[in-house]
């Protein structure tokens, strides 16, 4: 009984310590980031956890707490020192990627490894809630954004639409469409590989299906993408740039 309440008390305490790192995640960085899919991570990866609860029961008292002790230490001190400065340095990246290791830390040295593998995927689940920091972001989307536009110019210029560009710049007709960041298809790419991941994971099947099946995230939402800019240069040509940035708008908030 007393070994429960403890373990209670350093899981209130853990809670405790990241309270504010997600008030800050859930405020406004995620939406800074446009990595607005992120909202979602927490809850699944504590659905994925409870549909374990009773597997895990099992394994805790089949492997033991402590039976990681060395490597919980290797784990915990790192993770704890991250956050320290991630906290500290107001660098949100490196204090949320400090939960990592702090709960596989954890994991180990109060319930065990059988509870830490059988729990390792909702935790790196996580990983895909940790925002990214700008510099990285930028030179992930600005090619995507480059790639997008020049698919865009060779197809309708393949179907004789009167269409340029140059650069991130597209003119149709006399009308001049900017391939802004949320052009660049990261945000519905990150999601649907987030979805994605979790469909793979709880589903039954071979490990070569689940592989193919995640190899179409990519192309998938890369060709959706560039439906999604084709269809608005079109109503750009056809319709002016009203009705264009209603649509625009539409569409940004449903992906």
């Amino acid at each position: 009984m007393k070994i429960k309440i403890a373990h209670y008390l350093v899981w209130i305490m853990t809670a405790a310590m990241y309270a504010p790192v997600f008030f800050n995640l859930y405020s406004f960085r995620w939406d800074k980031v446009d990595y607005t899919h992120a909202y979602f991570i927490l809850p699944i990866s504590l659905w994925l956890t409870l549909r374990k609860k009773e597997a895990l029961k099992e394994l805790a008292g089949r492997s033991g707490a402590g039976s990681g002790n060395l490597l919980s230490l290797f784990l915990l001190v790192p993770g704890i020192l991250m956050f320290i400065i991630g906290w500290r340095q107001d660098y949100l990246f490196i204090s949320t990627l400090s939960l990592i290791p702090v709960l596989f830390g954890l994991l180990l040295f109060l319930y065990g490894t059988g509870v830490a593998k059988a729990l390792s995927f909702p935790i790196l689940y996580l990983l895909l809630l940790v925002p990214p920091p700008f510099g990285i972001l930028d030179s992930i989307t600005l090619p995507m954004r480059y790639g997008i536009s020049a698919a865009t110019e060779t197809i309708l210029r393949f179907f004789d639409y009167p269409i340029t560009r140059k650069g991130l710049l597209l003119t149709i007709g006399y009308n001049d469409i900017f391939m802004g960041q949320p052009c660049s298809g990261f945000r519905s790419l990150i999601t649907m590989f987030s979805l994605v991941l979790v469909y793979v994971y709880i589903i039954k099947g071979t490990l070569g299906k689940k592989l193919i099946l995640t190899a179409f995230i990519i192309p998938a939402a890369l060709l959706g993408n560039l439906i999604r800019v084709i269809t608005l240069c079109l109503i750009t040509f056809y319709f002016g740039e009203e009705r264009r940035d209603r649509v625009f708008s539409i569409i940004s908030a449903e992906s």
